[in-house]
């Protein structure tokens, strides 16, 4: 017996286009997006895209209005003590960007911010002007509390906890195969550890 065709609606299916952008981006970059691969993503014909998006802009406008909604996902709550905010952002990200290299690709390709929709441009800044500021103010309140090392700025701290999230996140083709990868705990004890107070010099 033949199995029913389910068919998705409108807003199911731009979902789903938009989730196979964001996986050709994370494969192959923005180069590598052409209406034909993605159409044959999701199953569709290369006409059938362009029943649910107006046109290409449109698509990646969507891809990146995922991505970003993905991102905000990983910020914790207000509430938690500075350093436990900064850990599980720290965390929620390295996991998130390594699940999701299209949503990598768009957060560390200086592409991105050259190719895409103006739209999208801007909502990515949003994002790192979210994140950063996110950072900036637990750093500054956690060494304001003594519970982060003051003999480095803030701006610098954010400097390292950002270079150290984006580092353990290889791009396409980066991570040697086989190459023992650091997890996200590793990574935010080693964060934890830096952005500790330095122990007093002993008498």
């Amino acid at each position: 017996m033949a199995r029913p065709i389910v068919r998705k609606s409108g807003p199911e299916r731009r979902e789903e286009i938009a989730q196979a952008t964001l996986r050709i981006l994370g494969r192959s970059g923005l180069a590598g997006l052409t209406m034909a691969d993605l159409a044959a993503e999701v199953g569709l014909t290369s006409g059938a895209l362009f029943r649910h998006f107006p046109d290409r802009a449109a698509i990646l406008a969507e891809a990146v209005r995922l991505a970003v909604t993905r991102a905000d996902e990983t910020f914790p709550r207000a509430e938690l003590p500075p350093l436990e905010r900064l850990a599980a952002l720290a965390r929620a990200r390295i996991t998130l960007l390594r699940a999701e290299p299209g949503v990598a690709w768009l957060l560390r390709s200086g592409q991105a911010l050259t190719m895409l929709p103006p739209t999208a441009v801007a909502e990515l800044r949003a994002l790192v002007r979210r994140s950063r500021g996110f950072i900036r103010d637990a750093l500054a309140e956690a060494t304001e509390a003594g519970s982060a090392r003051t003999d480095i700025a803030p701006d610098v701290l954010l400097v390292i906890f950002t270079a150290t999230v984006h580092a353990l996140v290889p791009g396409p083709g980066l991570q040697r195969r086989g190459a023992r990868a650091t997890s996200p705990d590793e990574a935010v004890q080693g964060l934890l550890t830096l952005l500790a107070p330095c122990p007093a010099p002993s008498p």
